[in-house]
């Protein structure tokens, strides 16, 4: 097997979706009824017909390489709260928007589909639990679930216990509720916690973290570069083992997100997933703005264990994690700001502060810069290709 990196991976991630943009882009009818501005968290679909007043928002994702801790833990009951949270942070973005419908489609190996299928699914319903916002029009709801017996193409750290799962969450959002995605200089940005990796990067803290040892297959056992074995408590974990603080739950914005947009009902207030590619997210939307992160907040001790032992510079852990914070607001100013704060606080499921503000940038392309990152100088990050 070729030997590759963790740049290798986002390098052939940009291929694949350079070569999927080309193929659609042959068929433009396909998109005749897309709204979304490009390259935002999620697509909003028109259709006058069935919904006039609404557009449809979709978003899509999965787990990741995050699922050989289920395997590995033998608990399959928490990557379902990340696969929910993907799609659900994704769809906050937008504040004033209604999950729907959930739809799953899981791959799995025989032990699964004989053991682990009821705590899977169990794992499913109290994550779509935490995504009930209070007052909705509708709960979200199942909407197919179609699994795939794959023994020979699926597989994970255990031998016959391997899985995958693709999550599609579908929803409304009112036409005169979309925001606007237009930063402006002076406005107010809100960072929010996360509660650890979340669902990226788990490739490369698998690889920095692990012994060799954790690996059956040949093939891969040379990628494993770490010296921890599961149940190692570093002291920088404060009392959790190594694959405890690495199977904490993604966090999930959507009910808070919501609650912010009944409170302050302002289209110039929208989210930020901070997920693949970090600080880079900010970069998705405005002209002409940059976006000063002033008062970060602190990485999460599993950050830390992760730079230490990876050798990451302090820009590649800025790119490629949330390092302490998961979600952001860009907010139109100090009042609205300091009101989103207070909400999120006293509802005590994550911590928010004020972390910065959008400033004014003459360049072409957007700018996103951390002044006091965990470790090293001030770090730029410039424009956003996916």
């Amino acid at each position: 097997m070729v030997k590759q990196n963790i740049d290798d991976y986002e390098r052939l991630e940009k291929i694949a979706i350079q070569q999927g943009k080309k193929a659609l882009s042959k068929s433009p009818n396909l998109f005749d009824r897309t709204k979304t501005k490009k390259g935002f968290f999620f697509e909003l679909k028109e259709n006058d017909t069935v919904h006039p007043n609404y557009y449809a928002i979709h978003c899509v994702d999965g787990v990741g390489t995050k699922l050989f801790l289920g395997a590995w833990s033998d608990n399959y009951s928490l990557q379902p709260i990340d696969a929910i949270a993907m799609n659900a942070n994704d769809m906050a973005t937008a504040i004033h928007a209604f999950p729907d419908t959930i739809d799953l489609y899981l791959a799995v190996q025989t032990n699964v589909e004989k053991k682990h299928m009821n705590e899977i699914m169990q794992g499913f319903v109290a994550a779509i639990e935490k995504i009930r916002i209070p007052d909705a029009p509708f709960n979200p709801n199942i909407g197919k679930i179609e699994t795939a017996s794959l023994d020979e193409i699926i597989s994970l750290g255990i031998p016959g216990n391997g899985w995958d799962v693709g999550v599609v969450m579908t929803g409304y959002i009112k036409k005169n509720k979309v925001p606007n995605l237009n930063p402006k200089p002076g406005n107010i940005i809100v960072g929010v916690s996360s509660t650890g990796l979340h669902s990226n990067g788990y490739t490369l803290a698998r690889h920095a973290l692990f012994t060799r040892d954790v690996e059956y297959r040949d093939e891969w056992k040379n990628q494993y570069k770490g010296r921890f074995h599961f149940n190692d408590k570093p002291s920088v974990l404060e009392g959790k083992t190594v694959i405890e603080a690495l199977q904490v739950p993604t966090a999930i914005y959507l009910k808070e997100a919501a609650l912010i947009g009944q409170k302050f009902d302002s289209r110039d207030i929208y989210g930020i997933n901070i997920t693949g590619n970090g600080l880079a997210n900010f970069n998705r939307a405005g002209q002409n703005v940059s976006f000063n992160i002033t008062d970060p907040l602190e990485p999460l001790p599993i950050h830390k264990l992760l730079i230490e032992e990876s050798k990451l510079s302090p820009k590649q852990a800025y790119t490629k994690q949330n390092m302490g914070m998961g979600f952001a607001y860009i907010t139109p100013d100090l009042e609205t700001a300091e009101g989103i704060v207070n909400l999120i606080n006293e509802n005590k499921e994550n911590k928010a502060k004020i972390i910065g503000e959008v400033g004014r940038n003459n360049n072409k392309e957007l700018r996103t810069t951390i002044y006091r990152p965990y470790k090293g100088k001030p770090l730029d990050f410039i424009g956003y290709n996916n």
